[in-house]
């Protein structure tokens, strides 16, 4: 893979990435900052609410992840389908 360098920026004028170019350089105070919570970092529910505690149980028991316990039970129900 190669990279180009390029001198612009397609939709910003070179006076605006000088002006990004400086800003950034300056560098930033994010002890300042609020933390926000990432609204992707959450358990996605693919499986029905009634089986999350199911799943958990079985994994610690296994000593798996709760993903690999759903996995794993897919691929038996497909296999035996």
């Amino acid at each position: 893979m190669s990279y180009e360098i390029t001198d612009s920026v397609p939709g910003l004028t070179d006076a605006q990435v000088t002006d990004l170019v400086e800003e950034a350089e300056a560098g930033y105070e994010l002890t300042a900052r609020t933390s926000e919570l990432n609204p992707h970092f959450h358990r996605v529910q693919l499986v029905p609410e009634d089986l999350l505690d199911a799943i958990d149980e079985r994994a610690a028991k296994d000593g798996q992840s709760p993903d690999a316990v759903v996995r794993e039970a897919l691929s038996n129900y497909l296999d035996t389908a």
